[in-house]
């Protein structure tokens, strides 16, 4: 017995377990199309609509309900005191831990491109601003939703007594009803209800009332709540929608900056490295030739340690360039999101000449030097025009407007109309369907609410009209900061342009002064000190040049997004802009 009830209850649970992964996947389609049709509208094209959300089926654990959640563990391993001498423990077979998650880089070159697209796929706080659209667009479904007919409908059974005084029966009462409610445009509400009620007597067995009710009911307001008041949390929705959509655009590319300027920093990074060991090799051929020399007589002691002595530098700053690198190996992860336990290495990533040949081939065509930096006038206008921020914050005006108008219709008297209309069946005859339009009964009515008391409206229009002042004062705010930084972008890439022409004839000077010194120390005409500290200057010109060339691409993005033309597709392909 005991397993035939298993075998009806558990396709039962399945069956509802189903019901439920069915209707979050109709909702996410529901927003994700909505969200794909927003943006199409309001930014022209559609980015970033997959959201990843989690599983319906998920149920708190035992701990999410104790009152004294697990504390940490309190005694400190062995190993950190100070006369420990226990060899390092070996890396664990055991399961990774949960807050490690799985490996995800693809297994080849890690590209600009491929770090942009997985920022956009695994990076947090990116992630929670896609799920903070998805909540608008959640909050504009549902009420869009109860702009539609919405039924509602119950089953009722009791048991009781419904007999004479002197004699109880018990009979089963069962009682239906069903209603539909639809919401008027311009305000008021129609509801029809139908509720039918059935009483058997337990006892005899016989059926002792049947009856039918159907009511029709009409709400509509005419003075105080009508019109386009009616709808105001529908219209705000709506627009919040927008405006969420071009927030949400505007992070997604501030974000795309972050994410290459730190990209940038690491392939400078490695790039210090190559040249510290290039550094470190000559600092070693030039020790070993100070030997040699020193040994056959024609060298001094005080070149030998001084070429010891540059060696000793060079490995110093190599160990410090290669814990640089790793630190800000580690800084990376964290910024585009991977496991800090994943490997990346040097040669995971591409380098300085990769990305500037990208850029000669089209392949990076967002850091080629925009020719609009040469109009910063032309510049400012096309910022003025398509900045997201700006245009949200000159709706907020409209907005505010709106909010006077649904002010001042609450300081209108309510004047509603409100009709009713009944019918039900005749109790003589046991049919529930069967209404009797002779006993129908209706009324309509028109009420009016005298405003003798609008303290609180009337402080809310004063409320409205201040926040319309507000929001003007808003709109010209945010415009002077975009020319501010429109301006400001335009003069800090013009100054990397500077910077890197410097930088590169300093390069030249430096490697054309250390030929020079080499060949000079080779006469024997100067001791290996001009030729130390011109190598040393060599290193040091790499690194400025290295350092100019990232911070002119980060100046070129950032003039981009100042103007709103930074266009990176999910997969991080980069769209140049029309024109």
């Amino acid at each position: 017995m005991m397993f035939r009830g298993w075998r009806v209850a558990l396709p039962a649970v399945t069956l509802l377990l189903a019901g439920c992964q069915e209707l979050m996947r109709q909702t996410d389609r529901d927003v994700e199309r909505l969200v794909g049709q927003r943006q199409q509208t309001a930014l022209g094209r559609r980015t970033a609509t997959r959201l990843p959300l989690g599983d319906a089926n998920l149920r708190p654990g035992r701990q999410a309900y104790a009152k004294n959640p697990p504390a940490s563990v309190h005694e400190i391993p062995a190993s950190f005191s100070a006369a420990a001498s226990q060899p390092a423990s070996q890396p664990s077979d055991a399961a990774p831990d949960s807050l490690t998650p799985p490996s995800t880089r693809p297994n080849r070159v890690f590209t600009l491109t491929d770090t942009l697209a997985y920022a956009q796929e695994y990076r947090r706080p990116y992630q929670s601003a896609k799920e903070d659209l998805y909540l608008v667009a959640l909050a504009l479904t549902l009420e869009r939703h109860l702009w539609t007919p919405i039924f509602a409908s119950n089953l009722r059974t009791v048991y009781g007594n419904y007999g004479e005084a002197q004699h109880f029966d018990q009979a089963m009462r069962f009682v239906a009803d069903l209603s539909v409610s639809q919401r008027l445009p311009y305000g008021g509400e129609f509801t029809a209800t139908m509720v039918e009620t059935l009483i058997r007597d337990v006892k005899k067995s016989i059926t002792a009332s049947e009856r039918g009710a159907l009511n029709l009911d009409l709400k509509v307001p005419l003075l105080r709540g009508a019109g386009h008041v009616a709808r105001e949390r529908l219209i705000q929705l709506e627009r919040e929608l927008t405006y969420a959509v071009r927030t949400f655009e505007r992070y997604r590319r501030q974000q795309l900056l972050i994410i290459a300027s730190s990209y940038f920093d690491l392939l400078r990074l490695k790039q210090q490295v190559k040249d510290g060991e290039g550094s470190l090799e000559r600092a070693g051929s030039d020790f070993e030739r100070a030997q040699a020399l020193q040994d056959t007589g024609t060298g001094s002691l005080l070149d030998t340690q001084r070429a010891e002595q540059r060696k000793l530098e060079a490995e110093a700053d190599l160990e410090q360039t290669r814990e640089s690198f790793r630190a800000g190996t580690d800084r990376f992860k964290l910024d585009v999101g991977m496991p800090v336990d994943e490997p990346l290495v040097a040669a995971d990533l591409e380098d300085i000449a990769t990305i500037e040949g990208g850029i000669d081939d089209g392949t990076y065509p967002l850091l080629a030097r925009p020719a609009a930096v040469e109009d910063e006038r032309a510049a400012v206008d096309v910022a003025l025009e398509r900045r997201f921020d700006l245009l949200t914050a000159r709706d907020r005006i409209d907005d505010a407007h709106r909010g006077v108008a649904i002010s001042r219709n609450a300081l209108l008297p309510d004047l509603n109309w409100n009709s009713t209309l009944g019918l039900d069946t005749d109790p003589n005859h046991y049919n529930i369907a069967a209404f009797n339009w002779e006993r129908a009964n209706w009324r309509s009515e028109i009420v009016l609410g005298l405003p003798l008391e609008r303290t609180a409206e009337r402080n809310d229009l004063r409320r409205a009209l201040i926040t319309v002042q507000q929001a003007q004062r808003g709109w010209q705010e945010q415009g002077e900061r975009i020319r501010a930084e429109v301006r400001a972008a335009v003069n800090q890439l013009r100054l990397q342009e500077r910077f890197l022409i410097i930088q590169q004839k300093n390069l030249d000077v430096a490697k054309s002064q250390a030929e020079y010194a080499a060949l000079q120390f080779a006469d024997g005409r100067i001791d290996n000190r001009t030729k130390i500290d011109a190598e040393k200057a060599v290193l040091s010109a790499q690194n400025a040049l290295n350092q100019a060339k990232t911070s002119r691409w980060v100046a070129i993005l950032g003039f981009r997004l100042a103007t709103e033309t930074l266009l990176v597709e999910e997969d991080g392909n980069q769209t140049e802009p029309p024109g």
